[in-house]
């Protein structure tokens, strides 16, 4: 078993994840490259095992109305060739995952467009990176803009007239509003895809009441032979935020903590699919420190699951 963290690094704050400058600025991949390479040397040092990348990473490479951003992965063939091999000699899972305004499932064609362009360059860059099916580009259903059947079957019609590459990167995740387990299930089903389990998003959001083994028996299944199933887990946030003095607005269950409750995780890795091994990625506000705090408590309160982790 594997744990990751996303994107930004708090452990090491001089570490960036991309190059976040503007447009005119004309940050580039390359660069992007540079700050991933420090990353992988420092999970390496930390022995962390599982990367979900920044979306960021090829700055506007899809943007429509910037071409001369358009050529970045060529450009840096090499360079992605180098860090790749980096992240296979470490033993780094690379993922992404896509953005909140990359939906296949809206009406407006310049959006699904501008969706598709994105997962195409994410894919391309899984591609050159030289990672293998394990690499996914995680996606949710989208929105149900009135009328939840109707978006999901724009979704799956979508997805199968995506270009060959961007279809074999994707996997389907549950959402906490709009699309339960059943419904990631069916959709990834539809387009021939795995599943990523988002166990907070199953506790806020199971209309069709999917009982918990259930719902990971057939996400396991959805994997194909030698890829392991990705799980994302977080506790709920319970601490107030501040609001307009002298108000305190309550957390809402969605959101997430900025740690692990250990035992809401050891509870969940019990029941995990015997003898099967999975990833699990950590969506906690406090990123690569909460993923090396909730390892010291595996150690304190479940051994045996610790002596799991790789």
């Amino acid at each position: 078993m594997r744990l990751g963290f996303a994107v930004s690094v708090l452990g090491r704050p001089r570490l960036k994840s991309h190059d976040g400058r503007r447009w005119p600025a004309a940050p580039h991949l390359s660069v992007s490259l540079l700050y991933l390479r420090d990353i992988l040397e420092y999970l390496h040092e930390q022995d962390i095992h599982m990367y979900r990348l920044s979306a960021q990473l090829a700055p506007y490479a899809a943007h429509p109305g910037l071409p001369q951003f358009a050529g970045q992965l060529d450009e840096c063939a090499g360079e992605l060739a180098y860090v790749g091999q980096l992240a296979a000699d470490y033993g780094v899972r690379l993922s992404i995952h896509a953005t909140p305004y990359t939906t296949l499932s809206a009406p407006e064609p310049a959006l699904v467009e501008k969706s598709a362009a994105d997962l195409v360059v994410w894919a391309r860059l899984l591609d050159q990176l030289g990672q293998g099916p394990e690499a996914v580009i995680v996606l949710h259903i989208g929105g149900a803009y009135g009328d939840a059947p109707a978006a999901k079957a724009r979704c799956i019609a979508r997805c199968r007239a995506l270009p060959a590459c961007a279809l074999a990167r994707l996997a389907i995740e549950n959402d906490d509003s709009a699309y339960d387990i059943a419904d990631a299930l069916e959709v990834a089903g539809q387009i021939g895809r795995p599943v990523v389990f988002d166990y907070l998003h199953f506790l806020n959001y199971n209309p069709q009441e999917m009982a918990l083994p259930a719902a990971l028996a057939r996400v396991w299944a959805s994997w194909p032979a030698g890829a392991r199933p990705k799980l994302h887990f977080s506790s709920p946030r319970t601490a107030w935020r501040a609001g307009p003095a002298p108000a305190l607005t309550p957390p809402q269950w969605t959101e997430h903590a900025d740690f692990v409750n250990p035992f809401e995780f050891i509870a969940l890795a019990r029941q995990l699919p015997a003898g099967a091994p999975a990833d699990i990625m950590l969506e906690a506000k406090a990123k690569d420190v909460a993923l090396l705090r909730l390892r010291a408590d595996l150690r304190r309160y479940a051994p045996d699951l610790a002596g799991r982790l790789e």
